[in-house]
């Protein structure tokens, strides 16, 4: 215990309260001097998202029911007409129609391995897939355009009502690709995923 009085302190009491003035300024500067050079990386380096999350979800749906309708519509609407050879029918009153099945049916095919081939990708977090995803958004809408002007080339199928639902089909892989394309171009979760 320090006590204040007009002597002068002795010996060992000068040395503790030397000790304990040099010890807590120490402490001060050591903190001082710890919190000032540490050097912090980037506020981009620590928070840079990496991984499957985000918007990638929304992605991920849109090619579950991408593989999921065009299996049912190949398994549905399209395997029968080879099966009961409606195809052939449909070549000898107007080939049109034989090529518009056909069209499809490979279309539709792609659409089922497509995804699958991108669920590997992604699985494999290859670089690969930002530009197999976008290849994907521009077949599905060159799809949409292309089939709009072969049936409309064809006059028993070139309905008001089939057409304006081959006009929907266009404006929605339209805006799909104003989405999504630059979706994948400029994000940095894909950029920090899928590196490989």
């Amino acid at each position: 215990m320090l006590s204040i009085t007009a002597n002068p302190p002795a010996d060992g009491e000068n040395k503790l309260v030397d000790f304990m003035s040099n010890s807590v300024n120490d402490l001060a500067v050591k903190q001082e001097d710890s919190a000032t050079t540490e050097i912090l990386p980037p506020i981009e380096e620590r928070a840079k998202p990496c991984g499957f999350g985000g918007w990638l979800y929304l992605v991920a749906l849109g090619f579950l029911l991408t593989f999921g309708s065009s299996l049912f519509y190949l398994i549905d609407t399209l395997l029968p007409i080879y099966q009961n050879g409606l195809l052939f029918e449909l070549y000898g009153e107007n080939w049109k129609y034989a090529v518009a099945i056909i069209y499809e049916t490979a279309i539709h095919i792609l659409f089922v391995i497509f995804p699958v081939f991108l669920f590997y990708l992604a699985l494999k977090k290859k670089k690969l897939l930002r530009n197999m995803v976008i290849n994907l958004y521009l077949i599905n809408f060159a799809y949409n355009v292309s089939l709009y002007l072969i049936t409309n080339s064809i006059e028993d199928m070139a309905t008001h009502e089939f057409m304006s639902e081959q006009g929907r089909n266009i404006v929605k892989s339209l805006i799909t690709c104003l989405i999504w394309i630059p979706y994948f171009i400029n994000s940095k979760r894909v950029k920090n995923t899928y590196i490989y």
